[in-house]
């Protein structure tokens, strides 16, 4: 597996390379196109820059997407119009969804969630000068960075690394799934795999009883500065910018981007797939449904633009 420059360069690498028409015959009903020799040794979304990779799109009118892909092998509908490149193969099926969840069962058999850890693993990389409780819960593939603070019971799966000068409270989860499930034509509701993990960068805080999703094809990232208060909800694939403020009780549906200086004022819901512009304000018990530009300042139910926005952060009282 190989990966070029780009946004998105996630892929989760598989044991062993794997060709089209090897996945094509655990696939029931589903018809190769190209050819089955193409091979892959990983698993990427769509959008990834990686390439060697299996994807899925299931989206309609998908000629764009697919003709930008960097993967090699890709899921698609049974009514693709587009044809694959010389290095590539696609897998047609009636459910794109279903079969891509099927073919990770197959490909990485028991990943669709991470093993829980019990207490501090011994192979977690933590710096000496780190500070973990041992009523903390550990994983063995965790980093841990300098003079970094972890409280009791405090959780964090596989795949997790946490920068340098961070806290995470106590009874934080960092790197557990989202809720994200298919429904597929049988009636089966199929739990959809979580194969990315949670990068943190530096000087983080993270309050207690708060919860970081790991990402399902693509990291869930907070970035530098970062201040996220208690409870706070955090799904999958999410992007918080560096010194973003998510004021306790907040949530953030998957893959939204909190963009860097952005601020969600305290019981806020951000919907999936929606982007906060950079230095854009929420206020308290707001619901953003859509885009909020740079610097706009959104408040209500949904959130709408209002002129102005009263201070936030601590202010004692007299």
């Amino acid at each position: 597996m190989t990966t070029a420059p780009g946004a998105h360069p996630f892929a989760r690498a598989l044991p062993a390379t794997c060709s089209a028409a090897m996945l094509r015959a655990q696939l029931r009903g589903a018809t190769l196109i190209g050819d089955g020799v193409t091979a892959f040794d990983g698993v990427a979304a769509l959008s990834s820059s990686a390439s060697h990779t299996l994807t899925f799109c299931d989206a309609v009118g998908d000629t764009e997407v697919l003709a930008a892909t960097a993967s090699s092998v890709v899921i698609v509908r049974q009514d693709v119009v587009h044809a694959p490149r010389p290095d590539q193969a696609f897998i047609a099926v009636a459910d794109v969804r279903a079969a891509f969840i099927d073919a990770v069962a197959w490909l990485l058999p028991g990943t669709a969630r991470p093993v829980a850890p019990a207490g501090i693993d011994r192979r977690a990389r933590i710096e000496p000068t780190a500070s973990v409780s041992p009523a903390a819960f550990v994983g063995a593939d965790v980093t841990i960075g300098s003079r970094t603070c972890i409280g009791p019971g405090a959780v964090l799966y596989d795949d997790v690394h946490v920068g340098s000068d961070c806290v995470i409270g106590p009874q934080a989860v960092i790197g557990w799934v989202g809720l994200a499930y298919h429904d597929d034509a049988q009636g089966r509701r199929q739990f959809f795999p979580h194969l990315a993990g949670v990068r943190i960068g530096e000087r983080v805080d993270i309050g207690a009883q708060t919860s970081v999703c790991r990402g399902m094809l693509s990291h869930t990232t907070i970035g530098d500065d970062a201040k996220l208060g208690s409870l706070v909800y955090v799904s999958h694939g999410v992007i918080v910018g560096a010194r973003a403020w998510l004021s306790a009780g907040t949530a953030v549906a998957g893959h939204s981007h909190i963009a860097d200086g952005a601020l969600l004022g305290i019981g806020s819901i951000v919907v999936d797939n929606v982007t906060i512009g950079t230095g854009a304000r929420v206020g308290g018990g707001s619901v953003v449904v859509r885009h909020a530009d740079a610097g706009e300042n959104l408040l209500g139910v949904p959130a709408a633009a209002v002129p102005a926005m009263r201070r936030f952060g601590p202010t004692p009282r007299d």
